[in-house]
């Protein structure tokens, strides 16, 4: 996708969050969102990428730093921010007698679209979360992953320039985030930013047009995928049992349990090792290296 020379949707600069002068949630962020992409934050549990959105949606106030959401400050323009934005939470749950119908067609009315144009937004987005059939449903009685799916509806329905959703699949079985990855990228292609945060490498490859890597609070490395994963100075990923093979004749690999992942340059030596596993009749598998793979050594940690 060519996402150069585009105009910035959201500017970070600098960003800190210290909480009780000790414990550093963010440490200096910065960077930039351009307008109609799906941009992810990855990073495991506890990394900081809450406490970014929560700043980036005025519900926070940095300890320093300053950043702007379509050229209005997030610090001194709250207000004018929060026309521009719609936010999924990560822990909010619809709730009560509620339907996911209310949820998304009042949620049109409160950013002031007329009726009609609430009504077919509100249908548009409930059905592209596959909510249709369920849209006079009272939340109450749904399941976790059903509320999260009519925030999210909710959320896509408002036509909010910025959308920004913490961890939005948790929750969800595969059907329901491959729904949700298709809808965020559909939005994006009408224009929308879409700013979301995941602990899933699989997701991050999967919707993203570029990424933040954040671990402890610091930025590690933004960019796409590809850029991320060549990084990764080996292009191949084989995995054996550990009992099967010579480490000696190897470089680089990370220990998995009783399996071994070795790293190497070339598709011809992965295909020359599972060969010769294959010989020994040992289950041996090649890939190229992942954007696991990639966060793990760049962060210099392990994702849960």
């Amino acid at each position: 996708m060519n996402s150069h020379n585009r105009e910035t949707a959201i500017t970070a600069r600098d960003l800190r969050k210290t909480y009780d002068k000790k414990v550093d949630a963010l440490k200096h962020m910065s960077l930039d969102v351009r307008k109609g992409e799906v941009f992810t934050i990855l990073g495991p549990n506890g990394a900081g990428k809450t406490t970014f959105l929560r700043i980036l949606c005025t519900q926070l106030m940095p300890t320093s730093g300053e950043a702007h959401i379509l050229g209005k400050s997030v610090l001194s323009e709250p207000e004018a921010v929060r026309e521009t934005i719609a936010m999924v939470p990560q822990d909010a749950m619809a709730y009560a007698n509620f339907t996911p119908w209310d949820y998304a067609y009042n949620f049109c009315l409160l950013r002031g679209m007329d009726k009609a144009k609430s009504r077919k937004n509100a249908e548009e987005s409930l059905k592209a979360m596959l909510m249709w059939d369920m849209k006079d449903k009272p939340c109450q009685s749904m399941s976790g992953g059903e509320k999260r799916r009519a925030l999210i509806a909710a959320t896509l329905a408002s036509d909010a320039q910025v959308m920004m959703l913490d961890e939005p699949t948790s929750g969800l079985d595969a059907i329901g985030r491959r729904n949700v990855w298709s809808a965020l990228r559909d939005r994006a292609a009408q224009g929308k930013t879409i700013i979301l945060t995941t602990h899933m490498m699989d997701e991050a490859e999967m919707v993203s047009d570029r990424l933040a890597i954040i671990n402890k609070g610091e930025l590690i490395i933004v960019g796409t995928t590809s850029e991320i994963k060549k990084k990764v100075p080996f292009r191949y990923r084989v995995i054996v049992p550990e009992s099967e093979i010579d480490k000696s004749k190897f470089t680089e690999m990370t220990k998995i349990g009783d399996r071994l992942v070795i790293y190497l340059k070339t598709d011809e030596e992965a295909i020359e090792l599972v060969r010769d596993m294959l010989r020994k009749g040992v289950q041996a598998e090649a890939a190229p290296v992942t954007l696991e793979d990639a966060f793990v050594r760049l962060a210099g940690g392990e994702l849960q």
